[in-house]
């Protein structure tokens, strides 16, 4: 991916901020004469300014102290949790389950203390506004600046709006839960898109919030991306070591890990997206006028639990998971959650080491153990490439019979797979970066290349089918001005290549006259860059499934 632009503005901003840090330094050097007194400023008002441009780096950090522990399940996976608990209070009001998880993962991550601080720059965040846009020791870092609202855990119920009655806490899973559903069923009434707008303004947001995109159809992508195909995550509660990056236990004693997942096993629903819309068409001929009537519709499926959990071990062994729910199960949880649960080696010959799940309808997926750690690169990949393959197979075959044209569909579909496999390892919500205005979703589009496609509409990035359409609209372009997929890869990863272009050339020695660069220094020939994705496009077509 090309450098981005916040890149480049972090850059600008840590040389100016070490300008400004020097010629402060300077001045207290002469106010103090040069004598102990000036010294001492000196080597004071360094350190604070080094923990000060240290302050924003919790990834430095992260790199010096090693990698922190696997995150509590996976982005997707998480919110499952609560899904029996989304089932039982969101049923009797017509919310299904598939949108009451989404509207869970959007507003907290599914997390019980996952609050959202709405802050007075129109900017959200993880924490308290004071901490996250902080004024800095110098009064050189970012302007400080107030809450306007805190969005309370699941549901993010908004303390600004009269929802949260006195002595109640808003991190009570039950409460919490059983609140935000009524009034998402109560708004509902008008329509999915209507409803879900109105929710997020009124009961997630403070008054006079002004939010950015349409939430709507970032609750509509996250449902499609549910009901793809089955979710699972993991995380367990037990010793980490940052130095090696490992679970640490010496004696290798059994530690609880914990698993939540879905699956779209459960009754599809259609639901009213939008209000009927009349289209009066005239024929030129005949004066003849036709009214016809355009509905917009959803369609979803409910979530369902797996019907049986299990490990295996490095040694080949099997341990068998517990369900919570289950009458006398000994498995720790938190109020209002399932989840499946074991104890098990974490370290030695019988350490966990895969975590499989099947659902009623025969459905599996499986998992690596442990997952990603945060703040790790390139540790464990959260799911193999023939799991991603399963996983998005019907959407990659659905994107290349609409858009094969001159290519067999057969081809174009080993093409998207191995794209998407190289561009974001399956992984639906991606930011190329962690930008979230670059290249983005399953095929890392970016927002102007995806604007220039036929079948762009707005939020088709953020919908992971309309996101595989895209790339192989893309896909396809390129092929028939190219006719080779040596060439099509490479300007799909490049954009474009220079005139003066040939397949020796690495990609630095291609960004000046690009003004691109898909990777700093990358020192990788367009050449190997390519011959790479051809050789997994034919991995592609033995990894994907079949019938």
């Amino acid at each position: 991916m090309a450098q981005s632009n916040a890149d480049r503005v972090s850059q600008a901003v840590v040389a100016e901020i070490k300008r400004r840090v020097m010629r402060r330094l300077w001045w207290w050097v002469l106010a103090g004469g040069g004598g102990v007194l000036g010294w001492g400023l000196v080597i004071l008002i360094g350190a604070v300014a080094s923990v000060t441009l240290l302050a924003g780096t919790g990834q430095w950090f992260a790199n010096l102290f090693g990698p922190s522990p696997p995150a509590i399940a996976t982005e997707m996976s998480r919110p499952a949790e609560w899904l029996n608990l989304a089932t039982v209070e969101g049923a009797p009001l017509g919310v299904p389950n598939v949108l009451a998880l989404a509207v869970m993962n959007a507003a907290s991550d599914g997390e019980a203390y996952g609050d959202r601080y709405y802050c007075s720059n129109q900017q959200s965040a993880g924490e308290s506004c004071r901490q996250a846009y902080h004024p800095g020791v110098l009064g050189i870092g970012p302007h400080g600046v107030t809450t306007l609202g805190i969005g309370y855990g699941l549901m993010g119920i908004d303390s600004q709006r009269g929802l949260i009655p006195a002595g109640q806490s808003p991190h009570a899973t039950l409460w919490n839960v059983a609140t935000g559903l009524k009034a998402l069923a109560h708004d509902l009434r008008a329509g999915w898109q209507a409803g879900l707008t109105t929710f997020h303004q009124t009961v997630q947001t403070p008054p006079g919030w002004r939010p950015s995109g349409s939430y709507a159809t970032q609750i509509r992508g996250l449902v499609q991306s549910y009901d793809a195909g089955p979710t699972l995550g993991a995380w367990a509660l037990a010793p980490w070591s940052h130095k090696t990056g490992q679970f640490t236990d010496p004696g290798h004693q059994p530690e609880w890990v914990f698993v939540v997942g879905t699956a779209p096993i459960g009754p599809a629903g259609t639901a009213a997206w939008a209000p009927p819309t009349t289209v009066r068409t005239r024929n030129p001929k005949t004066g003849q006028v036709t009214v016809t009537t355009q509905t917009h519709a959803v369609h979803y499926q409910d979530l369902g639990e797996p019907l049986q959990v299990w490990g295996t071990t490095q040694s080949g062994h099997h341990v068998a998971f517990e369900l919570s729910s289950v009458p006398g199960s000994t498995v720790p949880v938190w109020s209002g959650g399932v989840v499946w649960g074991a104890r098990v080696p974490l370290t030695g010959p019988n350490q966990l080491v895969m975590i499989h799940a099947q659902w009623s309808n025969g459905v599996r997926d499986t998992i690596n153990w442990p997952e990603q750690a945060s703040g790790a690169v390139g540790t464990v990949q959260l799911i193999s490439n023939t799991q991603a393959l399963h996983r998005w197979w019907a959407a990659i075959g659905a994107a290349a019979t609409h858009t094969a044209g001159t290519i067999s569909v057969a081809t174009l579909e080993d093409a998207i797979g191995a794209v998407m496999l190289h561009e974001s390892g399956g992984n639906p919500t991606l930011y190329a970066n962690g930008n979230p205005h670059g290249a983005y979703g399953l095929m890392q589009l970016e927002p102007a290349t995806a604007r220039g496609l036929p079948g762009y509409v707005p939020g088709a990035r953020h919908n992971p089918q309309e996101n595989l359409r895209l790339g192989a609209e893309l896909l396809t372009a390129l092929y028939d001005q190219t006719h080779s997929w040596h060439m099509t890869f490479a300007e799909y990863y490049n954009g474009s290549l220079p005139p003066n272009y040939h397949p020796g050339m690495t990609w630095a020695q291609i960004a000046p006259a690009e003004n691109f660069v898909p990777a700093g220094g990358n020192t990788e020939t367009v050449a190997a860059y390519a011959d790479a994705m051809v050789a997994e496009m034919a991995l592609v077509k033995h990894q994907a499934p079949t019938g």
